[in-house]
């Protein structure tokens, strides 16, 4: 999301009032996965664009559902014109509370589903970006000039990208290196991370041994990133034999046992073929899709 878009913008003049002196206390604890995610708004924004697209959704699923409810109690029920309007307006006016509820409800989760997967992104790429910045400290390189090469040094992603954050404060902002890095030690969603940030900022503030605190830590890193990948590979054969046992083989044994029962009934042949067509063009697809989406979920980061 970009704070300089126009919807932000309207939103923020016609809702910040109310998200300022009603939302803010209630949703403070969004702050910090706002911040975390990387989303470039402030808090009263954010809640300004939920309350926005809230109240759109109200209004749109409002009427539309009365509109719709209205026409299938007329027409389908047969139910008085009177008795169809106050039950349009009522389930419409219900539906459009259950929707923007679960609009906001969205927003209000949006941060943190964000952090989960930049923390996966930072960690998976962790071991790497520790062992180059490792490899460069051992050729004399000032922290500062480290930072800079890994932030273009786009490969490593979300660590690139805290790495720009961190160059950018010190020469945007002027800030002194120390303290960029405990910021970007502050807002990082990844616990290992956060521990290298504080480590290199102790380092440069008190003195020590940067490249052996580095290979140490991509050492440290590199045997976490094998053991994630090993219980990986533990998870995907458990994974794989759920979904031929449950997935491949039950469709199979539904489509035997329900010809063999539409074979010995036929007045139930409809209702058979319509369940196997379910399970065929529905079923499987669907579930097979689910499994992918698991798989890629939990699935490390081979990217160097």
């Amino acid at each position: 999301m970009d704070s300089n878009d126009a919807y932000v913008r309207v939103s923020y003049k016609y809702f910040c009032g109310f998200a300022r002196k009603y939302l803010v206390s209630a949703f403070k604890d969004l702050y910090k996965d706002i911040r975390r995610a990387n989303i470039s708004m402030t808090l009263v924004e954010y809640l300004s664009v939920a309350m926005a697209i809230s109240l759109v959704v109200f209004m749109t699923m409002s009427v539309s559902s009365t509109v719709i409810v209205f026409l299938l109690l007329k027409s389908v029920a047969n139910v008085t014109i009177p008795s169809a309007i106050v039950l349009g307006v009522f389930m419409g006016f219900l539906f459009g509370v259950m929707s923007s509820c679960g609009i906001f409800m969205l927003y209000y989760t949006y941060p943190s589903v964000m952090v989960a997967d930049r923390k996966k992104k930072i960690d998976d790429c962790l071991p790497f970006a520790t062992l180059y910045l490792a490899t460069i400290s051992g050729s004399g390189t000032p922290p500062i000039s480290m930072f800079r090469a890994l932030a273009n040094f786009k490969e490593y992603g979300e660590i690139s990208k805290e790495s720009e954050r961190i160059i950018e404060e010190t020469d945007v902002l002027g800030v002194n290196l120390a303290v960029a890095i405990e910021n970007a030690a502050n807002r990082t969603p990844s616990n290992r991370l956060r521990d290298i940030f504080w480590g290199i900022k102790s380092i440069i503030v008190v003195g020590g041994d940067l490249q052996t605190f580095l290979h140490e830590k991509a050492e440290n890193t590199m045997m976490e990133y094998k053991r994630r990948l090993a219980q990986f590979t533990q998870q995907l054969t458990m994974f794989i034999e759920m979904y031929i046992t449950v997935v491949i083989v039950g469709s199979v044994f539904f489509m035997v046992l329900t010809t063999i029962m539409g074979s010995m009934s036929s007045g139930s042949s409809q209702m058979i073929v319509l369940l196997q067509f379910l399970i065929t063009f529905l079923f499987l697809p669907v579930a097979s899709f689910g499994f992918m989406i698991l798989i890629k979920g939990i699935a490390p980061s081979t990217k160097t």
